[in-house]
């Protein structure tokens, strides 16, 4: 346990409170105690999305994302806030506007709203349309939400962008059969827009896609990752390239089997660094690490090969030298700075919290900015120097968060494996909690599997919505199971040849753990999971009858039928030595590591859920083992959510909404035995209640 150290929480410079109560989450007036938290709260919560620095360092734009329950959507605003406090300003307030960034000079912002591309006066004005683009203009590359499409030139002259080719003749004709994964897709371009002009120029053609890219300091090259299509099943074929931008000259960097993210020249332009899930001998999957290599070529290196974290996000140093980054320490994640010569590690910050992706070096202001996800606090932005010190919190949104709601005590626990390996996870104590008081407990499984939960709340809260758990009397066990990220290369490597190894076993340790230390109850246990969380759902109730109901999210049923129908093959073909129609397949490995060869042992009721338009783990997969259930006459139910994709943290509010009732009714009738009454969203023509 981690009791009283003192983190970035204890260390904050509060910004001016007295303008909270303008944005932050309010405090009913006469209010005594902190109320239960209930579905409509944690949905109406607003949310603080992509925080960026401006260059000369006094201010930070913001999204503010309120829900819409006309729009059934979370419509984000463009907000300004001094670093040095006072009332924050709201910039924009059309039909959602998003990607806001600094120009050089920190007087104007550009931001994307309805595939375009906008200007704004920092200092709050009127917006112009900047792009008047064929296509949308792409938010975000292949990396996720800290890779931002869009991003101003060096000078200040030009904006750049990535957008689809346009459709030709060929793909719009009506009834027209499609070759699957040959035609129906478009190449990603990186464009320039002259700021002044309004002129466009393709900066990049043939028969490949730009799936990310980052502008060098001097703003005369980008480094792309460049990828034979944008489709997600290829972007493990994307290779590094660097773009003259004054030549139009193109050098490959790397031409390896790895897949490298985030990379980008150093500030001298001799070598670039990238994050790769590899080891110094470039095998993969081995937890995400930092390289280097020489723009004239050469083998990579592994910056430092003996850290046991794993990298999240990066970037260089001012003076090159070093590099900082967001390290993945298991429930927690922390800046660090690496040197480059000699991998030597210096953590910058220490504390009871998650890092979001979106941090940002702003070399110019010296300082970095991100957003952290608390026990109390959602994601308000800090700013920290380059060289470490002092964190300052710029934001208050959610300074009487913890005064209006009753909130869960969150706590790390360690157990150890079947194997004696220690196992650590985030266990979240029910409202009220007393001790030597049993109390029903849900099991929370995190998905990747190379991914792990931490303190906060956690991507997608409504998916989760553990505060009302709590508060209808649950406690929660968030496990970092084998396979997680953050505990060294063995750790996640667990996996590899035999995918349910351990992790199954780390679970079941951690649920005994708990009833050894009187707060679980045996007879009152729940399990939930999405994507690869489900995975190990699926397999958990074929392997054990004591958890009295379960609830499945886009998990694997077949693992043969699975590798045909996912987008994102090739980490799969890590764990299983390759795919089940390769000549030497092993058809039994993958059966025996598939819960529908089992499903006959299921006994636990179980409800599953799925988007209508999962690409990852698509429908078929939750198909199969609901057919099982019901089969053999297990209580069972399958929902799709119309329309939606793999990521429930996309979805509309009223499909999270409708599913977390769901969920929580099904628990409430196989584990508490209480009969359940199911929480409303607003009418679509309701006012928002707070």
């Amino acid at each position: 346990m981690r009791r009283g150290r003192e983190g970035v929480g204890s260390m904050l410079v509060r910004a001016a409170a007295a303008w909270a109560a303008t944005v932050a989450v309010s405090v009913p007036a006469g209010a005594q105690t902190p109320k239960p938290m209930t579905l409509l709260d944690i949905t109406s919560i607003p949310r603080i999305q992509d925080a960026q620095l401006s260059p000369d360092g006094r201010f930070v734009s913001y999204m503010l994302a309120r829900v819409d329950w006309k729009a059934d959507a979370y419509v984000p605003h463009i907000w300004r806030q001094a670093v040095a406090g006072g009332a924050p300003t709201e910039l924009t307030n059309g039909d959602g506007e998003s990607l806001a960034r600094w120009s050089p000079d920190s007087t104007t912002l550009v931001y994307w709203s309805k595939g375009q591309l906008f200007l704004i006066p920092a200092a709050g004005g009127t917006s112009r349309q900047l792009t008047h683009h064929a296509t949308d203009i792409v938010q975000a590359g292949a990396n996720g939400p800290g890779d931002a499409g869009v991003a101003w030139g060096a000078d200040g002259r030009a904006v750049y962008f990535l957008a689809r080719d346009p459709r030709t003749p060929a793909q719009s004709q009506p009834g027209k059969l499609v070759a699957f994964e040959e035609s129906d897709f478009e190449q990603l371009r990186l464009w320039k827009i002259d700021v002044s002009t309004g002129v466009e120029q393709q900066m990049t053609q043939g028969n490949w896609s730009v799936i990310s890219y980052r502008l060098s300091r001097d703003g005369r090259h980008a480094t792309l990752l460049r990828s034979p299509t944008p489709l997600t099943i290829d972007h493990y074929r994307s290779e590094i390239w660097v773009l003259d931008f004054d030549t139009g000259a193109l050098h490959e960097i790397t031409r390896n089997g790895i897949y490298e993210t985030e990379a980008d020249l150093s500030p001298d332009g001799s070598q670039v660094y990238f994050i790769a899930d590899a080891n110094q001998n470039l095998d993969s999957y081995y937890g995400a690490s930092l390289f280097v290599v020489p723009t004239t070529g050469g083998t990579p290196r592994r910056v430092s090969p003996g850290a046991s974290y794993s990298v999240d996000q990066a970037a260089w140093a001012p003076d090159g030298k070093s590099i900082l980054a967001v390290a993945n320490m298991g429930v927690h994640s922390e800046i660090v700075r690496v040197d480059v010569a000699t991998g030597a590690t210096m953590t910058l910050t220490n504390g009871d919290h998650y890092i979001i992706p979106g941090w940002t070096v702003v070399s110019a202001a010296r300082r970095m900015i991100f957003q952290l996800d608390e026990p109390t606090r959602l994601g308000d932005a800090w700013t920290l120097p380059l060289d470490g010190g002092t964190p300052t919190r710029v934001t208050g949104i959610y300074d009487t968060f913890g005064r209006e709601f009753a909130l869960p005590r969150q706590e790390k626990v360690t157990w150890k494996g079947a194997d004696g390996v220690a196992v650590e996870g985030l266990l979240f104590y029910p409202i009220g909690y007393q001790a030597g008081r049993r109390y029903p407990l849900v099991v929370q499984l995190h998905g990747g599997p190379s991914l792990s939960d931490k303190f906060g709340f956690g991507a997608g809260f409504l998916l989760n919505y553990v505060p009302v758990l709590a508060a209808n009397g649950y406690a929660v066990l968030r496990p970092n199971y084998r396979g997680s990220a953050g505990y060294g290369p063995n750790f996640i490597r667990d996996i590899v040849g035999h995918y349910f190894n351990n992790m199954h076993l780390d679970v079941m340790a951690g649920v005994d753990f708990l009833i050894k230390q009187g707060i679980a109850d045996p007879d009152r246990l729940a399990v939930a999971g999405w994507s690869a969380g489900a995975t190990l759902v699926n397999k958990l109730i074929t392997f054990t009858d004591r958890f009295k109901a379960a609830s499945s999210g886009a998990g694997v049923s077949d693992w043969i039928s699975m590798m045909a129908q996912t987008d994102a093959v090739t980490r799969r073909t890590f764990w299983f030595g390759g795919t089940p129609w390769d000549s030497h397949a092993d058809l039994g490995t993958f059966l025996n590591q598939s819960p529908i060869g089992d499903v006959a042992k299921v006994r636990t009721p179980t409800i599953f859920f799925v988007g209508e338009r999962d690409a990852r783990v698509p429908q078929p997969q939750s198909q199969e083992m609901y057919r099982g259930l019901e089969h053999n006459g297990v209580p069972a139910k399958l929902y799709t959510a119309p329309g939606e994709p793999h990521d429930a943290g996309t979805w509309r509010p009223r499909h999270t909404f409708d599913k977390a009732n769901l969920e929580l009714e099904w628990f409430e009738k196989y584990v508490a035995g209480r009969s359940y009454r199911p929480e409303n969203p607003p009418a679509a023509d309701a006012a928002d209640p707070h």
